[in-house]
């Protein structure tokens, strides 16, 4: 048959039919599960018609796995499911992400050199370049936030030039027939599209090669807007590519051990002209088709503020906790229990969860019916187990080693342990796990306990600052057309209830001033601010302004310039333990910037510079 190429116009891909494109969600790190979902979903694309199948990054494995990249057997088995893919290939041009290893070179981490790959087959066998037999690696490696490819994964660029090949000349179309046209096709592996502040620019290296579609496979994680900054890049990719890009995005929960990231899909076809033609479905696992010629207008807009937080938490919860028969969840009458159990509710159902209010004397009438309420207004099993007489017994305990002078603090944390320890047995009984509620301003001041309000299975609110707790209940609310969290959680000072200062019918809670310790807080964590930075904007007046916090806040808090010092100090110094948020369960992200992996620990004393005392003495002697 004669082979007929002609270069695309930017108006379609010139393929008649349909492409199968795969949003895999698949169990992190099983390659014998996730290679029969493959297979099934090969099987699916041609009874839709389709010639071609593209499935997302590390399709085979999963992206965040630690150091199982380090086990030869899990990279064998890898390599022997890329040969089963291939040979089902048959009347498809299949594109995965997975692993390409050689036994015979050594990788970054000292062990078997591994690629992170686009591989291609076609009709039972690899596609070659001429350079490479079916695959392409990776080129740009990320090692920011969550990222680390470079400690197990080997580059182009260098396997290029052990190859004594140039980038470009390592970077070859891959040419397939498809119904008698033959089409040149360009891969890229996630990072290589977000090329800004890389040196190598694989879309640009593909522009001089006149390819007809290059075809992105990721696993890009969700945060909220990250949608824009993806369209940004995709747009800018297809311009300087000069041909159309087909995104290929994962769905689903993977970890690092520290953090729970969620991958959205969203994965779309995007013109040289800038302009998306076609778009999947944002957190919704499956395979789609897009029809060439027939190009559907896609709205780039997604959705904004806390409802796109809701969004993303509620597949993450249930494919988290979704294995366990029972989910156990300490409700307190507080904000951020009633809002947990709200989002397990709504992910789960209200027959897996299982609602237990501790309380002590400490605990007032008004929040232990909040939470009979709460309770109540979700249709969860609820459990009253009183506390006092394990906390008298745990006090008499430590009398008896002659530790007589307890303080507030040493009470407190011992109520909390045994909260704590109510829940695992209660969790160990039901064959299921309990889960943590913390907060981001409460973990980022160590404001909680360890093995006590810090212990759980998994902490989904600890990326919310507390207004964006707030937020979260009043938008479940609206949601749902009813309270499903009491209206008297929402008034309430927020509380944890452990001493008589903390009363909450006497308006006494939390020592945390949660409408500037948000804001300073998140400065201190997202924009990498330290007490100096904070000062220097105190000296020149505009510390409000820079850090979004309503105007007089500052006044509002803080009567003198020393009790605003004070406060500084003791927030950086809170800020800067370390040794117990890394005890902390895995956090899931859902900012710019989380705590765990994302965010890298060091067990070290918080540390004022000399700069900041220099102004620390210029702010005292401006309010003289």
């Amino acid at each position: 048959m004669k082979q007929r190429h002609r270069r695309l116009s930017v108006r379609d891909i010139d393929i008649d039919a349909p492409i199968a494109v795969v949003q895999l969600q698949g169990a992190s790190g099983n390659i014998r599960q996730r290679l029969g979902l493959i297979l099934g979903y090969m099987d699916e694309a041609r009874a839709s018609g389709a010639k071609f199948v593209v499935f997302p990054e590390l399709a085979t494995s999963g992206y965040l796995l630690g150091d199982r990249w380090e086990h030869d057997e899990f990279i064998h088995e890898i390599e022997a499911a890329n040969e089963t893919i291939c040979r089902a290939s048959t009347g498809l041009v299949a594109v995965w992400g997975s692993v390409v290893a050689d036994a015979t070179k050594i990788g970054e981490d000292g062990r078997m050199r591994k690629y992170n790959a686009a591989l291609i087959a076609h009709d039972g066998k690899m596609v070659s370049n001429g350079v490479l037999p079916g695959w392409v690696p990776k080129t740009n490696h990320p090692k920011y936030r969550i990222f680390d490819d470079e400690r197990h994964f080997y580059p182009a660029a260098k396997l290029a030039a052990e190859m004594g090949l140039t980038l470009e000349q390592l970077l070859r179309a891959f040419d397939v027939t498809i119904d008698g046209t033959r089409v040149r096709l360009g891969l890229l592996v996630c990072e290589d599209s977000w090329d800004a502040e890389y040196l190598s620019k694989p879309a640009h290296i593909y522009a001089a090669q006149e390819l007809d579609l290059l075809i992105n496979i990721s696993k890009s994680p969700w945060t909220p807007q990250k949608w824009r900054a993806r369209n940004r890049v995709l747009e800018r990719g297809a311009r300087s590519a000069q041909c159309p890009i087909l995104y290929v995005n994962g769905v689903g929960l993977e970890n690092n051990g520290k953090n729970l990231v969620w991958f959205d899909g969203c994965s779309a076809v995007v013109f040289p002209d800038g302009s998306f033609r076609w778009q999947a479905p944002q957190h919704q696992a499956g395979l789609f088709l897009y029809r060439p010629g027939e190009p559907t207008p896609t709205t780039l807009a997604g959705p904004n503020g806390i409802k796109e937080i809701y969004d993303a938490m509620i597949p993450a919860l249930r494919e988290f906790f979704g294995p366990f028969p029972r989910v156990v969840i300490g409700l307190s009458g507080g904000i951020d229990s009633a809002v947990s159990a709200a989002l397990l509710v709504a992910a789960l159902g209200a027959e897996k969860v299982l609602a237990v209010n501790m309380p002590t004397s400490f605990n007032s009438e008004t929040t232990r019916k909040l939470a009979a309420d709460s309770a109540l207004a979700l249709g969860i099993e609820y459990l009253i187990v009183p506390i006092d007489l394990m906390y008298d017994q745990q006090v008499e305990t430590l009398y008896t080693l002659g530790y007589l002078d307890l303080s507030k603090h040493v009470r407190g944390n011992i109520q909390a342990r045994i909260r704590g320890e109510v829940l695992a047995n209660i969790a160990a009984y039901k064959n299921g796990v309990f889960v943590c509620n913390g907060n981001k301003t409460e973990l980022s001041l160590n404001y909680f306990t360890l093995y006590g309000d810090g212990a759980g299975a998994a902490a989904f609110l600890a990326d919310l600052w507390k207004g964006q707790i707030y937020e979260l209940a009043r938008f479940i609310n609206e949601h749902h057309g009813r309270e499903m969290i009491p209206q008297g959680i929402l008034d309430i000072v927020p509380s944890a209830e452990l001493d008589e200062d903390q009363n909450v019918d006497e308006g006494k809670g939390d020592p945390i001033f949660y409408d500037y310790h948000d804001y300073l807080l998140s400065m201190f964590i997202e924009r990498r601010w330290d007490a100096t930075t904070v000062l220097r904007h105190a000296v020149a007046g505009d510390l409000e302004r820079m850090l979004g916090c309503t105007p007089g806040t500052v006044a509002r808090h803080f009567s003198t310039r020393k009790a605003f010092i004070a406060d500084l100090e003791w927030a950086w110094r809170q800020y800067n333990i370390e040794y117990k948020r890394v005890q902390l369960p895995p956090v899931f992200l859902a900012s710019r910037r989380a705590f765990g992996f994302d965010r890298r620990d060091t067990i070290a004393d918080a540390y004022f510079t000399n700069e900041y005392a220099r102004l620390r003495e210029v702010y005292l002697t401006q309010a003289a």
